[in-house]
């Protein structure tokens, strides 16, 4: 009972760290997968909205993701969402709404056209906001997190067994980690700030002009996945040294870790 009660302490304190890769990949995730798919509260994560400024009796919607796209009008529930990857703008338009068909006489219709030349407005532009503007940094901060955490891994291998043929091995390694975890993190807190200080200029840009057609209103649920992305980053990063540090690594306790 005296080993258990001396060696928990610090158990749990090394623990502490690693607990943070869970929200850290969660939030990472659900930012990137934003407008995707219509799995619940997907639709919900958006950058941006997009809506006619001058027909709203019918609000029709359009709702952007880093990768994917979300169209509706009313109710969430009813929202239409796919991979934005390669489709036009007319192609999305018809796979997201039920677009009105031309009457048989080959005729079209004053009503139908104008409401389907709106939508179609709004996804071309929500396309071309997604591909100029909103470019995906945060996917790159993930790519270099995971990288981070195999660089982790094999430092505290070396921290453990560590190979005197190879006395900058260790080094290299560390290096490598502390890099790619601070560029990580440095990445993270770019895409956080550029999408909430983007899309609020384009949400003050469309209401500001009289004669924008267009409304555009950020989505606050994926600005605050994405702060508390780089919140958690942040403090793993900082917390890596104290993890790499002997003794704390479990290497003196034959833990083997």
């Amino acid at each position: 009972m005296g080993f258990l009660a001396k060696i928990t302490p610090k158990l749990n304190l090394r623990m502490i760290p690693y607990i943070l890769v869970i929200p850290i990949v969660l939030f990472q995730a659900l930012s990137l997968a934003g407008c995707v798919s219509t799995s619940p509260s997907i639709p919900g994560l958006y950058i941006v909205s997009l809506q006619t400024a001058k027909n709203t009796s019918t609000p029709v919607q359009v709702r952007l993701g880093y990768f994917g796209i979300c169209g509706g009008a009313g109710n969430e529930s009813t929202f239409k969402c796919q991979s934005s990857s390669g489709q036009s703008a007319d192609t999305v338009a018809a796979n997201l709404f039920s677009l009105p068909s031309a009457p048989a006489n080959g005729t079209k219709s004053n009503t139908t056209t104008s409401s389907t030349d709106e939508v179609k407005n709004l996804v071309a532009t929500a396309l071309d906001l997604q591909s100029q503007i909103f470019i995906s940094i945060l996917a790159g901060a993930a790519v270099l997190f995971f990288l981070g955490l195999i660089f982790l891994a094999l430092l505290k291998r070396d921290i453990v067994n560590p190979n005197p043929d190879k006395p900058r091995h260790s080094a290299i390694i560390k290096k490598g980690t502390f890099g790619l975890l601070y560029l990580s993190t440095a990445l993270a807190f770019t895409a956080a700030l550029a999408t909430s200080e983007t899309a609020g200029a384009l949400q003050y840009s469309s209401t500001a002009s009289s004669n924008s057609t267009i409304l555009i209103k950020p989505g606050i649920s994926l600005q605050v996945l994405q702060w508390m992305a780089f919140g958690f980053s942040l403090l793993f990063t900082l917390a890596v040294p104290w993890l790499v540090r002997p003794g704390w690594g479990g290497e003196k306790m034959g833990m083997g870790y």
